[in-house]
C-alpha cells in the first residue's frame, strides 16, 4: 500500500486505462512495468479493482499537534536546562568541593554541567531543526532551484562548509544563517562548563586558645615563695621587724635569678631591633587580639645650635645616663612621694654643616655646625593591644596603646628601704613564706612597678655610656689631599696583633648598635653612625622586650578567641558570562527562527517531516521529466548523479493539467510542469471511480 502524506485515505488504486467523468477526455496511461505493478490489488487472482475499497487516496491539509509540540517542547526544555545550570552553579557558589562537607564531588559536578550543556544543545538544535524543515518546505512551494542547490540546502545541518557556497547563499540565506547558528551551538556550549571553578579559600573557624602575655602584677598565690618565684627581680626576705612588719627589700639583679634572662633579653631585642619569633598557637593562618598591660616611656627633647671651631678634637656623639636613685643621698634628694625620679638623659650631636679653608692645594677644616639634642625618657606604664596575625606562617603585628600612669616612686624614705608585708616571711624567719600574705593596694602596685622598673633597668643598663667619633674625612692621593663632609667616623684601631677595636664605644654601650642609629643594618661605603633617641623606638623596643619575656619566661598565659583560617577548596562562580551569554544569546537568536519556521508550518498547511524518506518518495512521484532525469543516478551515490538532473530546476507544486479531476496531484517537477498549490483543494490520486 502507499501512503501520501500525513493521514492519507486509501482507496482501490486506479486501472491503467482510466476516464474520469465530468472531465475532459483524458487517458492516464501507466506502463505495466510501473503503474501495474506498484498500484496492483492486493487481490490474488485477479487486477481489476476492488470497489469495496476507497476510491480515491488523498493527503489532509493539517499540521495536526505533534510539530508545535516539537518545536515549542524543546525550546522550552533548552530554556528549562538553561535555568537549571544556573541554579545549580548558584547553589554550589561558594560550598566546599571537597573534603567531609563538600556539596558534590568534582567529577560528578564536571559531568553534570557538560550533560547539561549538551543537552542544552541538543534541545535548542531540535527545535531549530524542525523550524529549518519547515521553512525548507516553505521555499520548495514558492521558488524554482536546481536540484544540486536543493541537496545543498538539505546537506548544509551535516556539512557546514556548505553553508558558504555561493549557490547556497544565493537560494536561502535565512536557511544558511540558521544552519550557521545550529553548527555554533556545538561550540557555544562548550562554555557554560567553564563559568564555575574550583579556588582555594580560607574558611574561617572561631576557637578558645591559651597564649602566652605578661603581667607584672601577676604572684602566684600570693606568698612570698611565689611572689619571688614570679617576680623579674630578686626579693629578698627582711624578718628583722618580726610579724606584722616583716617584708622584702629588692633592687638586686642578682645573676642567679633566672640566669639574669631579662638583661640577656634585652641586650639580645636591641641588637636585633624585633622581638622573638612567636610561634602561632592555631596553625598557619591564625590571629587573634592579646590585651595586657606593659612598659611605656614618654621622652621629650630639647635641641640647640652651636658653631665649634675646635674641630681636631673627638666628639662625644652619644651620651646616655640612667638615673634610678636608690643612693640614700638620692632618695631624700629626688624623693617627691608620688612617681619615680628614675629617667634616662641622652644627648646626641648631629653635624648639620662644615667650613673649610684651601690654602697651597690643602683643604683644611675650619668650623663645624652641631645640632645638639637632649632628651629625657620617663618610666611608666601603658594598655597594648596587638593584633597578631599569621599568614602561611608569616607572622605580623598591629599595635595600640595607651598610656596609663607614670611608675611610682620605689625609693622608701623609711623602714630601711623594706617593703612591709606582713607573712612574706616564714615565721618572721629568713626564708620565704607559703602562705598568702596580707599585700595591700600599695604593695600591689609597689610589686607591679618594680617588675616594670627591673625591665627599664635591664634595657637602660646597654644604653648607658659614650661613643665618641671624628669629622668624617676622606684620604686622597692628590691635593687637596684630604676632604671632610658634614658626618662622623668612627675611629678604629689595630693592634700589633691584627686585632682590630672600635674606639667609639665608652663605658660598653651597644647604642651603635641599635636602632638609634640611623645606619642601623645599613652596610655601605657611605654609611656614618648619627644617633637620634626617639620615643616611638624606645616604645618599640620595650613592646618587643615584653613579648620576648612571655614566651622566654612562659609563666603568664591567657584565653582569647582566635580565628582560624583553613585552607578549603571551594566552588566559584566566577565566571557568570561565561555561563549566562551562551545560552542568553541562541536562546534569543532562535526565537525568530522558530516563529519563522512556525509561520512556513502555517503557510504550508501540511508539516515537513525532518529528513523523513516517505515524505521524499511521496513528493518526488509524478514529473515525467524529473523521472527520465533521476533515472541515470538510480543506484544513488553523489557520482552517479548525471549532470541533467544537478542543472534541472525544480520545486514543489501542483501538476498542471488534472485541475478537472476530482483529485489533484502535488510533488516535484519543473516549472512548465507545476503551479502553485491550492491550499484546502484535494491532492492525492483515485484508484477508481
Amino acid at each position: 500500500m502507499l501512503r501520501h502524506g500525513n493521514g492519507n485515505k486509501y482507496s482501490q488504486a486506479p486501472l491503467p486505462s482510466q476516464t474520469f467523468p465530468g472531465s475532459k477526455s483524458q487517458t492516464f496511461q501507466t506502463s505495466k512495468s510501473t503503474a501495474d505493478i506498484s498500484l496492483q490489488s492486493d487481490r490474488t487472482n485477479t487486477s481489476g479493482p476492488n470497489q469495496s475499497e476507497p476510491a480515491l487516496i488523498t493527503s489532509k491539509w493539517n499540521f495536526g499537534w505533534q510539530v508545535p509540540t516539537v518545536i515549542l517542547a524543546s525550546y522550552a526544555a533548552a530554556i528549562a536546562i538553561a535555568l537549571a545550570h544556573l541554579i545549580l552553579f548558584k547553589f554550589i557558589d561558594g560550598k566546599p568541593a571537597d573534603g567531609p562537607n563538600r556539596v558534590a564531588p568534582q567529577s560528578y559536578i564536571t559531568t553534570a554541567s557538560n550533560i547539561m550543556a549538551n543537552t542544552f544543545g541538543f534541545a535548542l538544535r531540535a527545535a531549530l531543526s524542525v523550524a529549518f524543515a519547515q521553512y525548507l518546505w516553505h521555499l520548495f512551494r514558492v521558488q524554482t532551484m536546481k536540484v544540486s542547490t536543493i541537496e545543498l540546502l538539505f546537506a548544509i545541518r551535516n556539512n557546514p562548509f556548505q553553508i558558504f557556497r555561493m549557490s547556497t547563499l544565493a537560494a536561502s540565506p535565512t536557511l544558511c544563517l540558521l544552519a550557521a547558528i545550529m553548527w555554533a551551538l556545538q561550540i557555544v556550549t562548550g562554555f557554560p562548563p567553564g563559568a564555575i571553578t574550583v579556588v582555594t579559600t580560607q574558611h574561617a573557624s572561631y576557637e578558645i586558645w591559651t597564649v602566652p602575655t605578661f603581667n607584672a602584677s601577676f604572684m602566684g598565690n600570693g606568698s612570698g615563695a611565689d611572689a619571688n618565684a614570679n617576680s623579674l627581680i630578686t626579693l629578698s626576705p627582711n624578718p628583722e621587724n618580726g610579724f606584722p612588719h616583716d617584708g622584702f627589700t629588692t633592687g638586686l639583679f642578682d645573676g642567679d635569678k633566672s640566669t639574669n634572662l631579662i638583661n640577656r633579653l634585652a641586650r639580645q631585642v636591641l641588637i636585633t631591633g624585633e622581638s622573638f619569633p612567636m610561634a602561632s598557637p592555631c596553625g598557619v593562618n591564625c590571629s587573634y587580639t592579646l590585651q595586657f598591660e606593659g612598659p611605656y616611656t614618654a621622652c621629650s627633647t630639647t635641641s640647640s645650635t652651636a658653631v665649634y671651631t675646635n674641630v681636631t678634637e673627638t666628639w662625644i656623639i652619644y651620651s646616655g645616663q640612667w638615673i634610678s636613685p636608690s643612693a640614700a643621698s638620692l632618695v631624700h634628694s629626688l624623693y617627691n612621694g608620688t612617681y619615680t625620679l628614675a629617667h634616662l638623659n641622652a644627648t646626641t650631636l648631629v653635624p648639620l654643616s662644615i667650613t673649610t679653608n684651601d690654602t697651597g692645594g690643602v683643604q683644611a677644616l675650619t668650623s663645624v655646625t652641631i645640632q645638639n639634642d637632649n632628651t629625657i625618657c620617663t618610666p611608666g606604664r601603658a594598655d597594648y593591644t596587638v593584633q597578631n596575625t599569621w599568614l602561611n606562617n608569616v607572622y605580623s603585628r598591629q599595635v595600640t596603646r595607651v598610656p596609663v600612669d607614670k611608675l611610682i616612686n620605689l625609693e622608701l624614705l623609711t623602714h630601711g628601704g623594706n617593703v612591709i608585708v606582713p607573712g612574706f616571711t616564714q615565721n618572721s624567719t629568713p626564708s620565704y613564706g607559703t602562705t598568702p600574705a596580707n599585700w595591700t593596694s600599695a604593695t600591689l602596685a609597689y610589686y607591679r612597678d618594680n617588675n616594670y622598673m627591673a625591665m627599664f633597668n635591664a634595657m637602660m643598663s646597654w644604653l648607658q655610656g659614650e661613643f665618641h667619633a671624628t669629622v668624617a674625612d676622606t684620604k686622597l692621593g692628590a691635593p687637596p689631599y684630604v676632604t671632610y663632609s658634614a658626618a662622623w667616623d668612627e675611629q678604629m684601631t689595630t693592634s700589633v696583633n691584627g686585632v682590630t677595636t672600635s674606639s667609639g664605644e665608652n663605658n660598653q654601650t651597644i647604642i651603635d648598635n641599635t636602632r638609634f642609629n640611623s645606619i642601623f643594618n645599613t652596610y655601605n661605603s657611605t654609611s656614618h653612625p648619627e644617633f637620634r633617641i626617639s620615643e616611638a623606638i624606645f616604645n618599640d623596643y620595650l613592646l618587643n622586650l615584653t613579648m620576648s619575656a612571655m614566651q622566654a619566661y612562659g609563666r603568664w598565659s591567657t584565653r582569647v578567641n582566635a580565628t582560624r583560617a583553613t585552607a578549603v577548596n571551594v566552588y566559584s562562580f566566577s565566571a557568570p558570562l561565561n555561563l549566562i551569554l551562551p545560552y542568553f544569546v541562541t536562546l534569543v537568536l532562535a526565537v525568530p527562527f522558530i516563529l519563522l519556521g512556525g509561520l512556513a508550518l502555517y503557510w504550508n498547511g501540511v508539516s515537513a517531516t525532518d529528513g523523513g524518506f516517505m515524505q521524499i518518495i511521496a513528493t518526488s512521484t509524478g514529473s515525467a521529466v524529473l523521472d527520465r532525469a533521476a533515472a541515470g543516478g538510480c543506484l544513488g551515490g553523489g557520482e552517479s548523479v548525471p549532470r541533467e538532473l544537478k542543472d534541472l530546476r525544480i520545486r514543489f507544486g501542483e501538476f498542471v493539467g488534472r485541475a478537472d479531476a476530482p483529485v489533484r496531484r502535488a510533488g516535484f517537477g519543473v516549472e512548465s510542469e507545476t503551479t502553485t498549490l491550492k491550499k484546502g483543494a484535494n491532492y492525492g490520486i483515485a484508484r477508481w471511480i
